[in-house]
């Protein structure tokens, strides 16, 4: 059986609670994550996403706020020894990109998406990705300025958002690009999306199995991929949906070891 223990990434990155959003955003532009475990001097406080951080950018693109102003808090969190699919099955439920590992409350590690993604290929899972998909997709023309990228990444709720030339995927604007593009002067972030957009994307047909487009998405080091039909835009699909897979249909078995922080 495979452990929690066996997919995490350890040691976690960590952050204090009263660090800046500007440190956060030079940390995980750093470490090139995407998420981490926030500490207060009583432990675990809480995690802190690119998904917080853009949202504050998006309300005040000159302020600078604190980690524990933006973080969410409770953190859900597991234990090393619950088995994979018992935290697949999580992750699916509370549609979270990852988990806090911790042990006695204190974090020890980080089990994201990509990290059981290797067991997503491993199993076979054979559904085919077009029954995974999320559809429509939200898009922004080459021509959008940064600025309105920023602000529709934080509205739409979702990690990335696809560019478009003439209705044909060019590429995608992440929360990555979004943080990044945060540092320009406001002059600038008045130029279009596509000077900043990321090209590193991937296209795979509406019936390829799920299985392999987790290998795609392992040897790309990507975390969503779009799917095509005939050539054409159909929906995306993401490393959670495909992580999904993994979850028992039932439920966990046994106690899922999940906790949240205080």
């Amino acid at each position: 059986m495979i452990l929690v223990r066996d997919r995490m990434t350890s040691p976690a990155v960590t952050v204090r609670v009263d660090a800046s959003t500007e440190d956060v955003a030079r940390i995980f532009e750093r470490e090139s994550i995407s998420a981490m475990p926030v500490l207060s001097a009583e432990g675990l406080a809480g995690v802190v996403s690119t998904t917080d951080v853009v949202h504050f950018l998006a309300r005040d693109t000159s302020a600078v706020g604190t980690v524990g102003s933006i973080m969410t808090a409770p953190a859900l969190a597991v234990r090393p020894d619950e088995p994979l699919n018992n935290a697949a099955w999580l992750l699916a439920r509370a549609r979270t990109h990852r988990l806090i590992v911790t042990d006695c409350a204190m974090p020890v590690g980080v089990l994201s998406v990509r990290d059981v993604l290797e067991a997503v290929r491993e199993q076979r899972v054979r559904q085919c990705i077009g029954s995974l998909m999320t559809v429509p997709v939200e898009t922004v023309d080459v021509g959008d300025t940064i600025d309105s990228a920023t602000r529709k990444l934080a509205t739409t709720n979702v990690h990335g958002i696809v560019v478009v030339d003439d209705d044909s995927p060019v590429g995608v604007y992440t929360h990555r690009e979004a943080i990044a593009a945060h540092r320009l002067p406001p002059t600038l972030r008045q130029r279009p999306v596509e000077e900043v957009m990321s090209q590193q994307t991937i296209c795979l047909d509406i019936d390829t199995p799920t299985y392999r487009a987790a290998g795609y998405g392992i040897g790309m080091n990507v975390r969503r991929m779009l799917v095509v039909q005939r050539g054409r835009l159909a929906g995306i699909v993401s490393a959670l949906d495909l992580v999904g897979t993994l979850a028992p249909a039932t439920g966990p078995t046994g106690s899922t070891g999940a906790s949240s922080s205080s």
